[in-house]
């Protein structure tokens, strides 16, 4: 085996899931992670399709069971908290054969983090600054100064990709905005009478508010934005002005909800983009996870195709010995194809994501549960929560 030790740049899904099968395989990872420990909270994510399958193969499926958020349906709801219809997701679930279920994305992160071994290290509140390629591996700069030798690396940084930027170049060159933003952010539970899914939602924004613990609540707004907004993406103050400008006077439980805001530990905001490249590699760095193949939050399925990259680059290298340029020309070959479709789908659903009028509200309220049913039942999970993607054995 050759090119054996590989850093990893990022902590999440990708990054992690990528690590656990680069060690079973025989490789030595390590991941750097700018932030000081794994992160807390974020939103929640279905937990389906082809990512089940990579699951079952690490044995984690208890584990994340064991996390699942329970609720039976998510509830449309009006400012004073009436109801206006409701997805039943209790048959969402059934129609997948059972083999779905909702988790945050921490959680997630966190199963498989604790089943990495000593074979991977851990650099924690530190970032690359440089990558300098020469014939035998690469040179690493980090921002703690530290330089370090690595055979490969990996950029599994999500969207805004600092392994992408050093290795490919500006994000602007490859991101492209769908109209949408979106926050989220955990506070501890205010509410007596809120249901365990509520969705509040006006033309062009949207609040999803619901319940991971018994002590707990999680908010996830979307809005629509038709031009990119001017912002740092690390100015967290300017992000949370924006919020509040944009659901500061809507109503329902908007005010009480925006109060948590400053207190909360796992704030998030970011534009709802995907990120689109020629290739994924360059020399001896390639991209895993949102880095290269960001499907969006229109696809509802970043976090488990995430897990399936990482499981075909770790495999690839595996069945190529190592040799980088075989296995990074692989798994694009093999995987680049499927998420191009996921990137599509996603697109075709960008324009009805968030209704933009009072009929378009009405019409969702009212048929939502229309297409758990009959044909239409079997048709919506066809073509939007079916994976047709073997997995390879490595």
């Amino acid at each position: 085996m050759q090119n054996k030790n590989i850093l990893i740049s990022g902590a999440g899904i990708a990054g992690v899931t990528l690590a656990y099968w680069l060690q079973r395989h025989g490789f030595a990872p390590t991941i750097v992670e700018q932030a000081p420990r794994l992160r807390e909270g974020g939103y929640m994510i279905d937990f389906a399709g082809v990512g089940y399958d990579v699951a079952e193969r690490m044995g984690i499926i208890p584990d994340l069971a064991a996390r699942q958020i329970e609720f039976d349906e998510m509830t449309f709801v009006d400012r004073d908290n009436r109801s206006l219809g409701a997805i039943n997701t209790r048959k969402v679930r059934s129609l997948l054969g059972d083999r779905a279920f909702e988790i945050l994305r921490s959680d997630l992160a966190d199963v498989i983090y604790r089943r990495l071994d000593s074979g991977t290290e851990f650099i924690f509140g530190a970032t690359i600054t440089e990558i300098a390629q020469h014939g035998s591996g690469c040179s690493v700069t980090l921002s703690n100064g530290v330089v370090r030798e690595f055979d490969l690396v990996v950029g599994a940084d999500g969207l805004h990709s600092n392994v992408r930027r050093l290795a490919f170049g500006p994000e602007k060159n490859f991101e492209k905005y769908y109209g949408y933003y979106a926050c989220s952010y955990t506070f501890p539970k205010i509410f007596t009478d809120v249901r365990p899914f509520s969705n509040y939602t006006i033309p062009g924004r949207q609040m999803m508010v619901y319940e991971p613990a018994p002590d707990k609540m999680v908010v996830l707004m979307v809005f629509t934005s038709r031009e990119k907004l001017v912002y740092d993406h690390r100015d967290t103050a300017r992000q949370k002005q924006i919020v509040r400008e944009v659901y500061g006077e809507i109503g329902w439980r908007c005010p009480e909800i925006l109060a948590q805001m400053d207190s909360t530990s796992d704030f998030y905001f970011d534009p709802v983009s995907q990120i689109a490249m020629d290739h994924w590699s360059e020399g001896r760095v390639t991209l895993a996870g949102d880095a290269c193949d960001c499907p969006s939050l229109l696809s509802g399925q970043g976090s488990t195709l995430a897990m399936v990259g990482a499981y075909m680059l770790a495999g690839e290298l595996k069945a190529a010995s190592g040799d980088y340029v075989q296995a990074f020309r692989e798994y694009e070959q093999l995987f680049k194809p499927f998420i191009g479709e996921k990137q599509k789908l996603a697109q075709s659903f960008a324009s009805s994501f968030l209704p933009q009028s009072r009929l378009g509200l009405w019409l969702r309220n009212t048929f939502a549960n229309a297409v758990l049913s009959g044909f239409f039942s079997g048709w919506f999970i066809r073509k939007y929560m079916t994976d047709k993607l073997k997995l390879k054995d490595y």
